[in-house]
């Protein structure tokens, strides 16, 4: 088709047009990394003690001399969540408002304040949503849970709003209105406010990601596809570790969301002025003069001279949309057979949901969506809790990231599919068993604590990336995106509980850990259960579906081989 010709011949030459927009598209990909775990550094839990009318001055210390005296002491450490009675109140109702050690009984209370370090690090320490007061210790987890039920709600919706609108609209109106949720929710007056505006952030937001992915993709080549896929995981990466150091230099919450989401504010005039739509989403919808401009220009920025005229442009065009007339007959047809098409789609869903098979494929895709997600995301939310500086525990988390994406890429194409998803499982359980075993706090050193916690998070990177390609190449073509859609959706499931985890903390600090190790070894034995799906052509049909792992068809070229590959794993970072 001339289209694709055109396109093919501006893809040939990797020029200053791709540049350009490439990077405007990692400018996406930043800020959604930065907005994607900002409750992190906002919930930040801290060391606190009862606050003491009777001794504490306006500039209170953590571990005054008087201390003692005042609030009881288990192994030397001060109760966090009781103090003395003091005697004038046993006696007759009324503190004295003296500070000394005949002023306090040895009978205990529960406190309703507190003194913190930094008092305005933050929601915890600002609101006073301690582990002592009622509801405060799930009142903190609960706001990255209500952050990924935004996340589940808003991708679809934005999927559906990019191919009606267009990649760049939908794209832009998303960066804008997160912008102002963020900085609204840096002024929040109360609890319910936040997490009101948590909740509807990532609706926003989550889908600039993926317009991000499509618009890169619908770009380049299907010979770049798997580079720009592996390119925008590292950029993904690079965004969250740029999280940390901001949040490092601006450790108050509400300065923090400040400079993250006035920057995407300030960066919407560039976007808007060289950002361009997608080419092919505009031939879609009839608009052929602005995608004949754009190809123009690329054309010129890229130094060869443009190969699409409007007449080859046009002939993309549906038939409903050509010169932008509405022909009431063809829409009436249109909307006939899209009907029919429904209706044959219909048909392979219901085969496959009775094909035994398939069905357990199906369960334990979602079994393995919902692991790696849970052990993937709470994983960068215990980095924050372990000993030695938090800022630089979450940056080297998140870095490790980058040779994750890498290495998958690697050991998929030399051992496959199953076995890579399988001994990368089972080394994120190992290493979350590990953590248990090494020394923690006082004069030791945190570092070997910090390097297991990285191996589980590179090792299960590369799970988390191998299931995207997996849960895409087993099921037949006519359902193979619902599909994919539905296990992604309900893998969700498990980043809504990865915020939980800290609760476990409670009762053992490592307790997090085992429970992420316990998923992965579990889900390393549901992962031999997967065909190998590699150097197989994709399923058509049910029956090619079921009969993978036992009747595997070779790809017939290697190069289209490796062009779907480069097309299926080029998701990973847009829907994380």
């Amino acid at each position: 088709m001339e289209f694709e010709a055109a396109m093919d011949a501006l893809s040939k030459r990797f020029g200053r047009f791709h540049v350009v927009t490439l990077s405007l598209i990692s400018m996406i990909y930043v800020f959604q990394a930065l907005f994607y775990l900002s409750y992190v550094f906002t919930t930040l839990r801290s060391e606190h003690r009862c606050l003491i009318p009777e001794c504490d001055q306006e500039l209170s210390e953590m571990r005054p001399a008087w201390l003692s005296m005042a609030v009881p002491l288990a192994d030397g450490m001060p109760d966090p969540c009781r103090r003395f009675v003091p005697a004038a109140l046993a006696a007759d109702g009324a503190a004295a408002g003296s500070c000394h050690e005949a002023a306090f009984t040895n009978v205990t209370q529960e406190c309703d304040q507190w003194v913190y370090p930094n008092k305005e690090l933050s929601i915890m320490t600002e609101w006073d949503l301690t582990p002592c007061a009622a509801g405060g210790d799930w009142q903190l987890t609960m706001v990255g849970t209500m952050n990924n039920m935004g996340r589940v709600l808003g991708l679809p919706l934005s999927g559906y709003l990019s191919d009606r609108y267009g990649r760049k609209s939908i794209l832009l109106v998303s960066l804008a209105v997160s912008g102002v949720i963020g900085i609204v929710r840096s002024v929040s007056p109360n609890y319910v406010f936040y997490i009101a505006l948590e909740f509807i952030d990532p609706m926003f937001y989550d889908g600039m990601g993926s317009s991000g992915l499509i618009m890169g993709m619908e770009v380049l080549p299907s010979s770049a596809r798997g580079a720009w896929s592996v390119a925008s995981h590292v950029v993904f990466a690079l965004g969250q570790a740029m999280l940390g150091a901001v949040a490092w230099v601006l450790p108050y919450w509400r300065w923090l969301l400040r400079a993250l989401y006035s920057s995407a504010l300030l960066t919407l005039p560039l976007l808007w002025l060289f950002l361009p739509e997608s080419m092919r989403w505009l031939v879609s919808k009839g608009r052929v003069r602005d995608a004949q401009n754009i190809i123009r220009k690329a054309a010129k920025m890229n130094s060869p001279p443009c190969t699409c005229t409007r007449t080859q442009c046009e002939r993309q065009r549906t038939p409903e949309r050509r010169g932008r007339r509405t022909d009431t007959t063809a829409a009436g047809r249109t909307a006939t057979a899209a009907a029919a098409v429904a209706a044959a789609a219909a048909e392979p869903l219901r085969k496959l949901l009775r094909t035994r098979i398939l069905v357990l494929r199906l369960i334990n895709c979602c079994i393995c969506w919902i692991v790696n997600l849970f052990v993937y995301e709470g994983l960068s939310i215990y980095s924050v809790s372990m000993s030695g500086d938090r800022y630089l525990n979450f940056v080297l988390v998140v870095l490790v990231e980058i040779p994750g994406a890498l290495l998958a890429w690697r050991a998929m194409n030399r051992f496959g599919r199953r076995v890579t998803l399988c001994v990368f499982l089972l080394l994120t359980s190992v290493c979350c068993f590990t953590y248990h075993f090494l020394p923690e706090g006082g004069q030791q050193s945190p570092w070997p604590r910090t390097l297991v916690v990285m191996l589980a998070k590179l090792s299960v990177t590369v799970s988390f990336t191998v299931i995207y390609v997996v849960a895409a190449e087993m099921f037949p073509t006519k359902v193979r995106h619902s599909l994919y859609a539905f296990t992604s959706t309900l893998g969700h499931l498990g980043s809504m509980l990865a915020p939980q985890t800290p609760l476990l903390a409670r009762y053992m600090p490592s307790l997090p850990m085992i429970v992420f190790g316990c998923a992965t070894l579990a889900n390393s034995v549901l992962a031999v259960c997967f065909p190998e799906t590699s150097r197989t052509s994709l399923p058509d049909t049910v029956e090619d579906a079921a009969a993978l792992g036992t009747a595997q068809a070779r790809v017939a070229e290697a190069a289209d081989g490796d062009n779907a590959e480069g097309g299926l794993t080029s998701t990973t970072a847009a829907d994380k």
